[in-house]
């Protein structure tokens, strides 16, 4: 009697775990591969908005800021992605006119070959300018490298099956190669409000 109800509860288990197996989707797997990432805070700012600011001593100024920040990675292997990163900004910072434009490519090596459920490492390198209209006018020629270290976490419980939940710390280090406004600059950055989607 024992024996039959551990077997019945051995087959009953068993059933659980190849249900979860048939569910579960490799995003290694073919259809799997593209992933956007984004983050709360890029959404919340808007890629595009329209301001009227008036600073003392000034006439207000009407414009026009655009805000991009575009990340996309490709699986070309069970535990490897490529990726690359375009940002750009055209608009009012502080009171000043400024533009700023990066773009970098890097690899992202994952643990798992499950990317939706993997902790994973990438480094991505790039260059870039940030420049800066008005009287105190200047332009920074820049490159730089991101090393990050994070973990994905499916929200398919959530009804949510191609969107993870993927925070990471990152260090950031850029250097001017002209040196007018800037040197250099390193930076640790934890993203915790950044998702994921996967198709």
């Amino acid at each position: 009697m024992a024996g039959s109800l551990f077997a019945q509860d051995y087959n009953r288990d068993y059933q659980f775990r190849q249900d979860m197996e048939a569910n579960r989707v490799p995003a290694a797997a073919e259809g799997m591969r593209h992933m956007f990432e984004f983050n709360v805070d890029s959404i919340e700012s808007a890629a595009i908005s329209f301001d009227k600011i008036k600073t003392k001593g000034q006439d207000a100024d009407n414009g026009t800021n655009i805000d991009l920040d575009l990340n996309y990675a490709y699986g070309v292997h069970p535990n490897l992605q490529v990726g690359t990163r375009f940002e750009f900004f055209s608009g009012v910072a502080g009171s000043e006119d400024a533009e700023n434009l990066s773009l970098s490519v890097g690899g992202i090596f994952n643990t798992n070959s499950d990317f939706t459920r993997s902790p994973f490492v990438s480094l991505y390198v790039g260059a870039g300018w940030a420049q800066q209209f008005g009287n105190d006018s200047s332009r920074d020629d820049l490159r730089f490298a991101t090393l990050s270290i994070g973990r994905r976490f499916p929200l398919g419980y959530l009804g949510l099956k191609h969107v993870v939940y993927s925070p990471e710390v990152s260090a950031k280090f850029v250097n001017s190669t002209t040196d007018e406004s800037l040197d250099y600059s390193q930076s640790i950055q934890f993203k915790f409000l950044q998702f994921s989607v996967f198709f």
